[in-house]
């Protein structure tokens, strides 16, 4: 039964991990073919737009051969769908990797340093004009309400790292490493990364239920998906530039709802890629401290 189970978790893992990404990032790289009347184009502008030449190229790949050979076709696809699947899983890792340096180790705290420059300077101005404490002025607290929800906004958007836990059970990790030093004699390392694995290795031979597993492959999911859709709106725009003159008037004028639309489904995954990643540790987490302290719950 755990070997059905392992391997259900792998295929779901292979699906919404792999395939599903390759498939989406697909349609996106063949939907522009049915914007545009190919037979607009003259030869000279396609030698000279990249874009156009590739979409010319895929919509005669369409009509001719895979269209008569559909089985044929879909089996293609869908290999290169996990293959690519495997690309835009590694490019995500990288991207945010490179995203986290740029922004939450660099300009992020460069923003909360000025921030903090600016609440300074108002209290020395404060100061000036009356003994109160600028915390407790009713600027200063309507202020405070009304920026808090755009602070919170900006932040998951400009943030790229995630906690991997709940901050609040952070005396959790540390009660599970001392427990297992503890029962084993031994110094377990108290790094996050160790306890994961443990927890990891202990639900799967101890046949724990736990819903790690579903937030690992979604939060992988979320990520790809994230990292397309930065890539969407950087292809369509590029797409609606060189296009101009060859897609229709009423198209042309929706142009930046479909950008707009890519951006807002890149914060949205990009926010749920973060929180999965927090849900999936979290889970893990408490599953070892479950197993940990198991007798005395049963006793209890």
């Amino acid at each position: 039964m755990n070997d059905l189970f392992s391997k259900i978790e792998n295929f779901l893992f292979d699906i919404l991990g792999l395939v599903l990404p390759g498939v989406i990032f697909l349609l996106i790289i063949i939907s522009p073919v049915s914007f545009f009347d190919s037979n607009k184009i003259q030869d000279q502008t396609l030698s000279n737009s990249f874009v156009l030449s590739a979409m010319v190229t895929i919509l005669k790949m369409l009509k001719t051969y895979w269209a008569s050979n559909l089985n044929i076709t879909l089996l293609v696809l869908i290999i290169i769908a996990y293959l690519i699947g495997h690309s835009i899983k590694v490019f995500s890792i990288i991207i945010y990797e490179f995203f986290t340096a740029i922004f939450d180790k660099s300009l992020n705290r460069l923003v909360i340093f000025l921030f903090r420059q600016c609440i300074r300077f108002y209290a020395y101005v404060n100061s000036w004009f009356t003994k109160t404490p600028y915390q407790n002025t009713y600027l200063y607290k309507q202020i405070k309400i009304l920026f808090t929800p755009i602070k919170n906004t900006i932040a998951k958007i400009f943030t790229f790292n995630s906690d991997n836990y709940f901050n609040d059970n952070e005396q959790l990790k540390s009660d599970c490493v001392s427990l297992i030093n503890q029962r084993l004699n031994t110094t377990f390392p108290n790094v996050w990364y160790s306890v994961y694995k443990l927890s990891t290795v202990m639900q799967q031979q101890e046949n724990i239920k736990a819903l790690s597993g579903f937030f690992l492959v979604k939060y992988n999911l979320y990520r790809s998906l994230s990292f397309i859709f930065i890539f969407t709106t950087i292809y369509y725009y590029c797409f609606f530039k060189a296009a101009a003159a060859y897609i229709s008037p009423e198209l042309t004028k929706i142009s930046p709802i479909i950008l707009f639309s890519s951006t807002i489904l890149w914060f949205t995954f990009h926010y749920k890629y973060k929180r999965y990643w927090t849900l999936c540790g979290n889970e893990t987490l408490v599953s070892l401290y479950y197993f940990l302290n198991k007798t005395k719950i049963n006793e209890a």
